[in-house]
């Protein structure tokens, strides 16, 4: 497949890394020439150094024979732009663009064949909101993930030193959880994550997915003597009213919650507080012991540093760890801090990065895989696939299928009933599976499916 990304980010890094490792063929433009030298320097693909939306630089980079467009620059008019360019004058049939302005996205009129021809757009700050939800209504997991519509979750535990999972091997875990079908799928140890085995021994602090049903979710909570409920009611205290706490604040409020939230730009916290009704905006510094004091940070269930500054979120999120709150979620959006904030005692993170390269990945392998994203910093991918009539997946004891070593089936969807499986389970026809592997082996995993990447 020949792909375009145009802007050498963080985010253009690495979906160009993950593309160009699969056998894509891989063009980036950017103006900025450094950033162009250090992807050239870490993959095999083309660089062109240019203005995105521009035709002559969009056909230096080959877009003329681009079976998919992607635009994640950091100019939201840049992208919008540089994929009407590409439609008009190159053809290309599938066009991804990268928006943050909420006027953008929220006017749908927009984008369509005959308007704005963009077929899918990516919003970075939306998908880190559905992030921050989704581990806040886990609140005692480090990160949780909905598959199969919602009707299973891998959630991210932390193994804790008198839990009951300390010194387990994977071999013993059915004992411990008695009846509750539940399967892990992924386990870090000193910072390496990896899909575990049999003979993997569960060790104080090493942190784990786990594949859940969520009708028995409370039930695995319970087991590890953990908790699980919903915002509703909950005092949360939130740093940072910008595109990213707005969305969650207003979800917040919608779920019923007790929340206030500090912003530090006057112009913007008065704007904030004309757009809620039951969320209390205060305009002051995070970094303010006093203001956090008054506002009582030691009596909140959540704190939720969600600014545009990592240093603030990362320093505001340790104060309210010296204060005793429980449940703290930091977002970090540069990757050189996403390696060593956990190392400083902060578990919950949230990066709009990788978030936006999950879902255009995502997008990206359309077909048969019905879902897709990355965990553990993007060390490993989820994939959500339909078994077809033809493949080779079909009507073989697991425990004797072909598949990567590095993969693991966590589960299956089967005539709406979750079944989390074992050696002797065999897959059936139109059955959704659940499979965790890494970045090297998700074309082997596709080809079990015979699956082919089509476009919209």
């Amino acid at each position: 497949m020949n792909v375009v990304i145009l802007g050498a980010g963080e985010v253009g890094y690495h979906i160009a890394n993950r593309l160009a490792t699969e056998g894509n063929n891989v063009s980036v433009v950017d103006q900025d020439s450094d950033r162009l030298q250090v992807i050239a320097d870490a993959m095999d693909v083309k660089t062109v150094c240019g203005k995105a939306s521009h035709p002559s630089i969009l056909e230096q980079a080959g877009t003329k024979n681009a079976d998919l467009l992607i635009a994640v620059t950091t100019n939201d008019e840049v992208n919008m732009l540089a994929c009407q360019v590409a439609h008009s004058l190159f053809k290309v049939t599938t066009k991804l663009a990268r928006v943050r302005e909420p006027d953008y996205v929220h006017h749908k009129g927009l984008i369509g064949r005959d308007e704005l021809p963009i077929d899918v757009i990516i919003s970075p700050e939306a998908e880190a909101a559905k992030v921050v939800m989704g581990r806040l209504n886990v609140s005692n997991a480090t990160d949780a993930r909905d598959f199969f519509g919602g009707a299973l979750q891998l959630v991210e535990f932390i193994v804790r030193p008198k839990s009951v999972l300390a010194g387990l091997s994977m071999k013993e875990f059915p004992e411990v959880m008695g009846s509750l079908p539940v399967y892990v799928v992924a386990r870090e140890h000193n910072g390496k994550w990896q899909v575990p085995k049999g003979d993997t021994v569960l060790l104080a602090g090493d942190s784990i997915y786990v594949a859940v049903a969520r009708e028995q979710l409370d039930a695995l909570m319970s087991v590890l003597d953990l908790t699980c409920h919903s915002p509703k009611g909950r005092n949360i205290l939130m740093v940072g009213g910008g595109h990213i706490g707005f969305i969650v604040a207003k979800e917040l409020e919608k779920a019923g919650a007790m929340v206030k939230l500090i912003e530090h730009n006057e112009e913007r916290a008065e704007w904030l507080s004309e757009q809620f009704n039951d969320v209390v905006i205060i305009h002051g510094n995070a970094l303010d012991q006093k203001l956090l004091e008054e506002e009582n940070v030691d009596k909140m269930a959540d704190f939720l540093a969600m600014t545009n500054d990592d240093e603030t979120n990362i320093l505001s999120s340790l104060i309210a760890k010296r204060y005793g709150v429980p449940h703290v979620v930091t977002l970090v959006n540069r990757s050189i801090y996403t390696q060593v904030v956990r190392q400083i005692g902060l578990d919950v993170t949230v990066s709009p990065r990788l978030s936006t390269v999950a879902s255009i990945l995502g997008f990206v392998r359309k077909g048969r895989i019905h879902g897709m994203a990355s965990l553990a910093d993007g060390s490993l991918e989820v994939l959500e696939a339909e078994a077809l009539e033809t493949s080779a997946i079909l009507n073989t004891p697991l425990k004797d299928l072909p598949i990567p070593e590095d993969t693991v089936i966590g589960a299956i969807l089967r005539d709406g009933d979750i079944i989390i499986p074992n050696g002797s389970v065999e897959i059936k026809t139109h059955d959704h599976v659940l499979m965790v592997t890494t970045s090297a082996s998700v074309a082997a995993v596709e080809r079990l499916f015979e699956v082919h990447l089509e476009f919209f």
